[in-house]
């Protein structure tokens, strides 16, 4: 399924399963994604990995960030998500225990818009065309948290056309 998706999406992917489990859900929601995204665009990947996999966590440099800091912060605080950065090695919990777990309907749609965004494009599936299947759901509540931080489509699309 996630063939057609940059290393970077795959990240966000994981960091949204790490996320699921870590709030002891069933399912892979929507929430979970917009976690994902925002801890990858702020250059914690390594940091997540190395609580899922202690010991092994990859370098790698930071993406160039689409969320400033206090709006990345925010968005965490209103997941209700601690907002500080993670870092690597920082948890001495036990790691998230290691099976797959489902993708909700509503997630599953957002993955079918950023499908179609990448479709017309053909290329690989970045984490931006995750942001914008979710920002594509005007009604959602998530759509609506991220206009009030001033994310919408239009800004989704134009960063998506420089890249």
């Amino acid at each position: 399924m996630f063939d057609s998706y940059s290393d970077r999406a795959r990240q966000v992917i994981l960091i949204a399963l790490w996320s699921a489990r870590t709030r002891g859900g069933s399912y892979i929601e929507p929430e979970d994604l917009l976690h994902a995204i925002i801890r990858e665009d702020r250059g914690e990947f390594a940091a997540v990995t190395s609580k899922i996999f202690p010991g092994d966590a990859p370098h790698q440099d930071p993406p160039a960030s689409f969320f400033s800091a206090s709006a990345s912060e925010n968005l965490l605080r209103e997941l209700q998500q601690d907002p500080g950065l993670l870092h690597a090695g920082s948890d001495t919990g036990q790691p998230a225990p290691h099976f797959d777990m489902p993708i909700s309907d509503s997630l599953k749609h957002i993955l079918k818009s950023a499908a179609r965004v990448d479709h017309e494009n053909t290329k690989a599936i970045e984490p931006l065309d995750l942001l914008a299947g979710i920002v594509e759901d005007r009604d959602s509540t998530l759509a609506h948290l991220l206009r009030r931080r001033g994310i919408t489509r239009q800004r989704v699309a134009k960063a998506l056309s420089r890249s």
